[in-house]
């Protein structure tokens, strides 16, 4: 082997190792971003249950400390809309404890196409198929927007991958990204 094919060798053995570093990379700043992303809903998820479960104890308390007077219909009345607010909060509750199990069963693990704890990036917004929580409050060049895999958004792009497109209220997106 004369030595321009060494170094023709060489060079491929350097380009493969870059390109293979390159994946590896994205891979793991990928999973950093949806990590992150996950902590965020985590604590958002927990904030709203510290919040409910302290309204419920008001409630409760406000409910105990309320002794029949003689207004009699008005009494039941407060304590019917109590109960009802309880329900409400208690139903809430449920919600947020069943978000917080999904959401604790979500990896940061790549995804190739658009599945349960995919990232699926389009020229404009970052969809992150999880839960149905909203925009995430991150830093970032596109917005970030965490969606439940039944939203009718997240079941237009479900089974996608890099290069198709989808269509949203009659707006067709490219799929860029699908991590």
């Amino acid at each position: 082997m004369c030595a321009i094919d060494k170094t023709i060798n060489f060079a491929r053995t350097i380009l493969v190792g870059f390109s293979t570093f390159q994946v590896n990379f994205s891979q793991n700043l990928h999973g950093m971003r949806k990590k992150a992303w996950l902590e965020v809903m985590d604590t958002g998820i927990r904030d709203a249950l510290n919040r409910l479960q302290a309204d419920m104890v008001a409630l409760q308390e406000s409910r105990q400390a309320d002794t029949k007077s003689s207004a009699g219909d008005k009494h039941e009345t407060a304590r019917a809309m109590v109960d009802q607010e309880l329900q409400q909060l208690n139903q809430q509750r449920e919600k947020a404890q069943r978000n917080q199990s999904e959401l604790q069963a979500l990896t940061d693990a790549p995804c190739e196409a658009a599945t349960r704890g995919a990232a699926v990036e389009t020229d404009r917004i970052i969809y992150f198929i999880s839960i149905s929580f909203g925009k995430l409050p991150v830093d970032g060049a596109k917005p970030v927007y965490a969606l439940s895999p039944v939203s009718p958004a997240a079941q237009a792009m479900l089974g996608k991958r890099a290069g198709e497109e989808f269509e949203i209220n009659g707006v067709r997106h490219a799929i860029l990204e699908v991590y």
